[in-house]
């Protein structure tokens, strides 16, 4: 009986942390390929990263939505476990950091960097998801 509160209790935790997670291991990597890369960010480098990710968060919102004035209203629904390990959204967004790092040399990579990695990270965990419902639901069809 208490074993199976706590795996409830325990599926809940999980399932409610899978977003924050995904996008704190993208932004947190973002930030340490760029910091590697270009060294330890002053304030307005700082600030730009921050603005660039919020750019992209508004602009992979505003695709979703149709505009950014909609509500939002989560959802709950069932979704596979695997779905959510955002191995390759997180890859990917890495990934962008790592080519932007690279290949801008001015003091417009960090809001770049933030911007593509937010975005990629987003389009990338809405597939992710979307392969998983349809992975779930495929005896369905």
């Amino acid at each position: 009986m208490i074993i199976n509160h706590y795996r409830q209790n325990l599926r809940t935790a999980v399932g409610s942390s899978a977003a924050p997670y995904g996008y704190t291991l993208a932004t947190w990597t973002t930030g340490a390929v760029l910091t590697n890369a270009r060294g330890i960010p002053d304030t307005l480098a700082a600030l730009a990263f921050m603005t660039g990710a919020v750019l992209g968060f508004a602009f992979v919102g505003a695709l979703a939505f149709g505009g950014l004035t909609r509500h939002y209203d989560q959802e709950r629904g069932r979704a596979l476990l695997w779905g959510s390990f955002h191995f390759f959204s997180v890859g990917l967004a890495i990934g962008v950091a790592a080519l932007v790092a690279h290949y801008v040399g001015n003091s417009i990579v960090w809001l770049l960097a933030a911007f593509l990695s937010t975005a990629t990270y987003l389009l990338a965990v809405g597939a992710e998801s979307t392969v998983a419902y349809l992975w779930d639901h495929r005896k369905e069809t």
